[in-house]
């Protein structure tokens, strides 16, 4: 792999990056970039998508370096913004997508709508998890923050279009949220989880467990009040799994409440 020189490397991201305005020259520019320092040892694809994502496998720091110039310009030109992120995306490249999730990121709050009907259009174009779970977090990271009603509202959709698909990007958005130190709004996100609980679709216990990982941490008391309230009547039989797999994360006092309330489930 060819050695990274940080000087020279900032120098060649701020001589692509000033493209921002000729996205098919930047593209060609970064695509050269990302090249020159490929392992070049193996370039894999990612399965279960669409386009079959090819990778660069190009070190972190070239990535960061390309993400920090074209931030730059794009704080001078914010209208190139949109058009430049979809143009990233169609680039079937993990590289050149992880690059339009961070400047989809970047772009102020009052655009919204326009981020919004991107993630929406992304997520229905891409299966491959790790994409899909970037583009619900970093990808909504200036707007989760400016305008958190908005993004809520949006996962509020997803859950309720009731695919499996939707389900998980909602379970990645909400995650992001319930991480987030300065979103201390917790009502929406246990009403939110309770309803793909109490969905009929099945599976999604790998990311509702690490969403319940997050409460757990953050917030044990209500999320031991939460759980108890979906163990209550007959719980769908998801709830019991996912509380059974979460219980040790628990303090020993609570950890015995829920375990009360999971012997009278199954007594009753």
């Amino acid at each position: 792999m060819t050695a990274i020189n940080p000087a020279q490397l900032k120098t060649q991201a701020a001589e692509i990056a000033v493209l921002v305005n000729e996205p098919d020259q930047l593209i060609s520019r970064i695509h050269e970039l990302l090249s020159f320092y490929s392992s070049r040892i193996r370039q894999t694809s990612l399965s279960n998508t669409p386009l079959s994502l090819q990778t660069y496998q190009a070190p972190a720091p070239v990535l960061r370096a390309l993400e920090i110039e074209l931030s730059e310009q794009l704080e001078q030109d914010q209208a190139a913004g949109i058009m430049l992120a979809e143009a990233f995306w169609n680039e079937p490249w993990v590289e050149f997508r992880q690059l339009a999730v961070f400047i989809l990121g970047s772009l102020p709050a009052e655009n919204s709508d326009k981020i919004l009907e991107q993630v929406e259009r992304w997520l229905d174009d891409c299966t491959a998890e790790d994409i899909r779970r970037l583009v619900m977090t970093q990808g909504m990271g200036n707007l989760s923050a400016e305008n958190p009603k908005a993004c809520l509202k949006f996962l509020q959709g997803l859950i309720e279009s009731g695919t499996k698909a939707d389900q998980q990007a909602a379970l990645f958005g909400l995650g992001h949220f319930a991480a987030d130190p300065d979103f201390l709004n917790l009502p929406p996100l246990y009403k939110a989880l309770e309803q793909i609980l109490s969905s009929e679709e099945s599976g999604l216990v790998k990311e509702i467990n690490a969403l319940l990982r997050i409460l757990i941490e953050r917030y044990e008391q209500e999320t031991a009040f939460f759980l108890k309230q979906q163990l209550a009547g007959k719980p769908h039989p998801r709830v019991l799994r996912v509380v059974r797999q979460v219980l040790k994360k628990f303090s020993p006092e609570n950890q015995h409440l829920l375990h009360e309330k999971l012997g009278k489930t199954k007594s009753g």
